[in-house]
């Protein structure tokens, strides 16, 4: 251990960093659960604080680079907010990669210019899958791997009783030999003990204020995140979601969730739910127990999965039974419209044409619809990536959000770009996680080899957005008003950061309107 004996841990304070995003996109804030759900599992046993320093600091974004901005409060403020609560540990939230930058400096600045003893904790999906560099480079003492609650109690109770933390599962630390990684063996089986989120500790009003929830599209205000299972059984190449959460899904009862939302509408008048389950409907059964349950109980109200949906649960049946309990918005992860690309980077049990029906049947029912695509996989052409974007402009659906291929430390093909040297050493994991910036990209060259470039995809990623967005007023004149008047009534310089990013995208337009290659067209 690099320090002994180990200092008794009375006081923690769990920590939401700030982030490096692209300049172009409003920075969702929303309530971090992953501190709030491990603050509720230690609170019995030590005193808990949380401090998001996105949602308190949202307006404050300082340039780090030409398409990345720091959004959140000063190391200066965040180093007043760790003295003011005087604690003994410092747990530092690393669930995106374009946060690592932030916890490399607050952690050796808490070190420096707090208290050089303090112990200080990160855990999240990058340092779960980076736990070497992650303890070489910032000066943590623990890394927690995978699933969070467990191992941050384990490490105060033997901080406290004096134990051996070699002994705790799913733990990454210094030795005098190295650095020594106990993978995670032990999970959660029963989610239901779980306690719910200590969202008393967060700053719910700011949430509701700043307007901007997780994916940007809303209906009400006072919408809050819920999440009531974890993982997901498939193992799609690009993800690292289902290693993280033990290469299972697990959830909670119908009954555990309605309470939940119960507690919500009347603790804090919540009156919007987004989902942040993987696999919502992955049990069709619980999932229309939770549907009905929200009828038969009064807690009808609108809710989105703006992390996706099991797509290949939904049929008349069910979309029927989400639109009774408020379903407004379903978002489709297609991955791919191109059929080879598909089979061999999509692991999912769905079709294409399951894709598209689900998606018809969806408009049938007045249930707005997004669908993700992902361009640009390594080693996947150009010609590949168009032939993904017709089938995604055939589909019709509301909102087509194309993604560039980002390698997501922990998946199958990050694992395979390092192997092969696409990516180095030295990557710079701030500008990782931004889909919208080809800083990251290692494919898609035109002979089908992997490069470094990528402005032929990033082409034809903005032109597909902004010809599906063209059509929106058309094919659905409805959502098209409410999203856009929403926006102007709520936060009028919406129009003014708009015309930004079409600014900021003119290349990309005038590169798609003199390369008519890069018109996407409807296949004959």
């Amino acid at each position: 251990m690099s320090r002994t004996p180990l200092r008794p841990v009375q006081r923690v304070l769990l920590l939401f960093p700030p982030m490096h995003d692209v300049k172009i996109i409003d920075t969702m804030v929303v309530p971090p659960m992953g501190i709030a759900s491990l603050a509720a599992y230690v609170r019995d046993m030590v005193d808990v604080a949380l401090l998001d320093c996105v949602a308190e600091g949202y307006r404050q974004k300082v340039s780090v680079a030409r398409h990345i901005a720091r959004v959140g409060l000063s190391d200066d403020e965040i180093l007043a907010r760790v003295r003011a609560y005087r604690p003994d540990m410092v747990g530092l939230s690393c669930i995106f990669s374009n946060q690592f930058a932030c916890v490399k400096d607050l952690s050796r600045k808490i070190r420096e210019k707090v208290d050089p003893d303090m112990v200080i904790v990160t855990g999240g999906t990058h340092p779960s899958f980076l736990p070497e560099q992650t303890l070489s480079e910032a000066d943590v003492d623990y890394v927690v791997l995978g699933e969070g609650e467990l191992g941050l109690k384990q490490i105060i109770e033997t901080h406290n009783s004096g134990g051996r933390i070699e002994d705790i599962d799913g733990v990454a630390f210094r030795t005098e030999n190295g650095v020594q990684v106990t993978p995670r063996t032990t999970w959660i089986e029963d989610l239901d003990t779980l306690p719910f989120p200590a969202r008393d500790l967060l700053p719910m009003e700011t949430y509701f204020e700043a307007k901007v929830p997780m994916a940007l599209h809303w209906r009400k205000v006072r919408n809050t995140p819920i999440v009531s299972s974890r993982g997901c059984p498939f193992k799609c190449p690009f993800c690292s979601s289902w290693r993280h959460w033990g290469q299972r899904f697990r959830k909670r009862s119908a009954e555990n969730v309605l309470a939940e939302i119960t507690h919500l509408k009347s603790r804090y008048n919540i009156q919007e739910l987004k989902w942040q389950d993987d696999n919502l409907t992955a049990d069709r059964n619980r999932a229309k127990a939770i549907f009905q349950g929200m009828i038969d109980r009064g807690l009808v109200m609108p809710w989105n999965t703006p992390n996706g949906i099991a797509l290949w649960t939904l049929d008349g049946e069910m979309l029927d039974l989400m639109k009774k309990s408020g379903c407004f918005e379903i978002t489709l992860a297609v991955e791919s419209g191109d059929p080879e690309t598909f089979r061999r980077f999509v692991k999912k049990p769905f079709t294409l044409d399951q894709a598209a029906k689900v998606a018809r049947m969806a408009r049938e029912r007045r249930i707005t619809t997004v669908a993700y695509f992902i361009l640009g996989f390594p080693g996947e052409t150009v010609r590949q990536v168009k032939s993904s974007i017709r089938f995604g402009l055939r589909m019709g659906v509301d909102y087509l959000v194309p993604f560039i291929f980002n390698p997501l430390p922990g998946s199958e093909l990050w694992q395979e770009c390092m192997q092969k040297g696409f990516l180095s050493d030295s990557l710079q994991y701030e500008r990782s996680n931004n889909y919208m910036d080809p800083g990251a990209l290692v494919s898609a060259g035109p002979d089908g080899k992997v490069s470094g470039g990528g402005d032929e995809v990033s082409y034809v990623q903005g032109m597909a957005y902004l010809q599906n967005l063209a059509k929106l007023p058309f094919r659905n004149p409805r959502e098209f008003m409410a999203n856009y008047s929403r926006k102007l009534l709520t936060a009028p310089w919406f129009l003014v950061d708009f015309l930004k990013v079409l600014w900021n995208t003119r290349s990309i337009i005038v590169s798609g309107i003199r390369q008519s290659s890069l018109f996407v067209k409807r296949n004959r």
